[in-house]
């Protein structure tokens, strides 16, 4: 029986061959990337994001001089200040203390992670593409 037993160890490698070859063509599920306060700022300086905030359309637009403006359709547009610390972004809209958050990157989508964990996503836009009042 040396011939089944050659038969067997060859099928055996084909087979794990295979297994070893689709494990190695699927493609892999990447997790969103945890964004540093410096890619926060370079991504945000200058630009807009158009997202979605607990049920709510918005864009804000991030001005290099630290200005931003928050639009919601039909309410006025509002004004605040933001920043970024060495992990996270921070903006203060009036009285209000800051608001920190970690922003997380899949792609073109941003994902807003507030202090309590809740999640909420936005697209990054070139430019001021807030709408006009």
């Amino acid at each position: 029986m040396p011939g089944r037993r050659t038969s067997s160890r060859k099928i055996r490698l084909f087979l794990n061959s295979a297994a070893l070859l689709g494990c190695l063509a699927a493609p892999a599920v990447a997790e969103p990337l945890r964004m540093s306060g410096q890619e926060i700022y370079d991504l945000f300086k200058g630009n807009t994001v158009h997202g979605d905030w607990a049920g709510t359309e918005y864009w804000s637009y991030f001005g290099p001089d630290g200005w931003t403006t928050y639009k919601t359709k039909g309410a006025p547009l509002q004004t605040g200040r933001w920043s970024t610390t060495a992990t996270q972004y921070c903006s203060i809209w009036g009285e209000a203390p800051p608001a920190c958050y970690d922003i997380l990157k899949d792609g073109w989508t941003l994902i807003w992670v507030t202090r309590d964990g809740n999640h909420y996503t936005s697209t990054w836009l070139q430019g001021n593409q807030t709408p006009p009042n």
